[in-house]
């Protein structure tokens, strides 16, 4: 399989680590809005083929699928671009920007039988089948709380007025869009939409929301979502039993899960492998077991991913959406178009 990047920023350097360790994947090509970051990218990783678009180079017959690591406002445009022109589409997290646009991207993915594939880490991570099987140890949940705090590396370009894409709202970015969303997607991926929610967000100076909190509610029981690219934190996200505890160190990734029984001393952590539940072998990169699943797809003619299926992303978009709106962070693609359930 030949893939295309699209997209030259530090997230493609993790791409390709997880690249090496599937080997039927080869990156044949790669383009960028300033193609001089295209040819160094080129030059570091030996791909033979640099193009200045992505239209251009999905015409040069260099390669059969797309990776979109471009800014979260292009997500929507150039995805549907290349599901018209029948080239599945590895689209970096989040899918668009809006619930509205992510159910115009599937459709359009099932209309052209074209695989669509969201980037959201977490979702292809085993472990997060094996935190679905260890929720009943914990007896009837009542609480979890689901953060992602991080001092993002361009804050202080920012405050140096030197106007980072990180904090840009032109380009529907920001804390909830860029690290909210993985705890939004783990919730909703263990315990499916909400009743009720309730969000509120802080903002920068230009209208950037740089951080953020929301409960969602369960009936017998809350998820409180927390994140902020201001800030650090040492708390770990939990899941609250009446028996138990669940404990996930990264949200972002779900490499690592801890159990503890209330009867067991605090420190006491259960399962075969000395208290940590190992996805093991299957587990080598936090982008490998999403581009077998990618590879999977693409050789059985799957639309759809199996494991992280298109009903489950509508959910998780359509809770994002609904977080942001009530938070009150607004995008140009929100105003222009009225937001439909």
């Amino acid at each position: 399989m030949r893939i295309g990047i699209v997209g030259t920023n530090f997230v493609c350097d993790m791409f390709m680590e997880g690249v090496s360790y599937v080997r039927q994947i080869e990156i044949t090509a790669v383009c960028s809005g300033q193609y001089g970051n295209a040819v160094k990218f080129a030059e570091k990783y030996g791909i033979e083929n640099i193009f200045k678009d992505y239209i251009e180079m999905m015409e040069s017959g260099t390669v059969d699928a797309i990776y979109l690591a471009t800014p979260n406002s292009k997500h929507h445009e150039m995805t549907l671009e290349c599901l018209k022109r029948k080239f599945p589409v590895f689209c970096e997290k989040p899918l668009a920007c809006n619930y509205r646009q992510v159910r115009e991207m599937i459709e359009t993915a099932k209309e052209h039988d074209v695989h669509l594939h969201d980037g959201t880490v977490p979702l292809y991570s085993p472990n997060l089948r094996i935190l679905k099987e260890y929720l009943p140890k914990i007896g009837q949940i009542r609480k979890a709380v689901f953060i992602f705090s991080k001092y993002s590396s361009r804050y202080d370009a920012y405050l140096r007025k030197e106007n980072p894409t990180t904090f840009r709202k032109e380009l529907c970015n920001g804390s909830i869009m860029d690290l909210g969303i993985y705890a939004i997607a783990d919730a909703v991926a263990l315990f499916g939409k909400p009743d009720r929610i309730y969000a509120s967000a802080q903002f920068l100076d230009n209208g950037v929301d740089c951080g953020g909190t929301a409960v969602f509610h369960y009936g017998d029981f809350e998820v409180v979502i927390l994140h902020s690219k201001v800030t650090d934190t040492q708390i770990i996200s939990e899941i609250q039993g009446e028996k138990g505890n669940l404990y996930l160190p990264r949200v972002s990734r779900l490499d690592k899960i801890y159990y503890q029984s209330r009867e067991e001393n605090r420190n006491m952590l259960y399962n075969e492998n000395n208290g940590m539940i190992s996805i093991g072998k299957d587990y080598d990169h936090q982008f490998a077991n999403q581009l077998r699943d990618f590879l999977y797809c693409y050789k059985n003619g799957l639309v759809e991913s199996e494991v992280n299926p298109f009903s489950q992303i509508l959910d998780i978009h359509e809770v994002l959406t609904q977080c942001r709106l009530q938070s009150e962070v607004i995008f140009d693609c929100d105003e222009r178009v009225k937001y439909e359930k």
